[in-house]
């Protein structure tokens, strides 16, 4: 299943639930987004008077651990706190640029691109231990923390790539298209 946010997510929670008879639940607060179910997935479509800097329109969007899902926010995402621990992730393609964005992310099954376009501000990643991973950023880097290793600078299409990473199985592929402060991958 996909799960698409337009133009955004603001001051949003997501996380996965084993328990649920339905495959997502939404609670939001301030303006409530359109949801539009699609073939295989919905769309949660916040309408034009929505601005990402409100800090009113937060919400809390639950996905059902038993399906497998793909989460793409088109627009920018600003204070976001996935933990997708126990959910079985197809992808993860965040479009617009990102500021205070925490990623738990689950165990991987094969090999599971993460994209970011557009930068990113205090972005986090936090994989299970041993998973490796491959982590691509093309502009500059400030702030950069892999695993635990702090770097001030990195230079433009900078590559950190964990050893095992190419010989397959199970792995995170992610690309940042775009500069970044305050990565952290750990």
């Amino acid at each position: 299943m996909k799960i698409a946010f337009v133009p955004g997510a603001a001051d949003l929670v997501l996380r996965a639930d084993p328990g649920m008879s339905e495959p997502y639940k939404l609670a939001f607060d301030g303006v409530l987004p359109e949801v539009w179910p699609v073939t295989g997935g919905v769309v949660v479509d916040f309408p034009r008077s929505f601005h990402v800097g409100d800090r009113r329109n937060g919400g809390e969007v639950v996905l059902d651990a038993a399906e497998s899902w793909e989460v793409e926010v088109r627009g920018r995402a600003s204070r976001v706190r996935a933990d997708l621990r126990g959910l079985r992730l197809a992808g993860l393609d965040l479009q617009g640029g990102v500021e205070h964005v925490h990623l738990d992310l689950p165990e991987p099954h094969g090999r599971v691109p993460v994209r970011v376009a557009g930068g990113a501000v205090d972005l986090t990643f936090r994989r299970p231990a041993g998973v490796p991973v491959r982590l691509a950023v093309t502009g500059g880097s400030t702030r950069l923390t892999i695993g635990g290793r702090r770097f001030a600078t990195a230079r433009p299409r900078y590559v950190f790539t964990d050893p095992g990473f190419e010989e397959g199985g199970d792995r995170y592929d992610i690309l940042v298209a775009g500069g970044t402060d305050a990565l952290t991958l750990v």
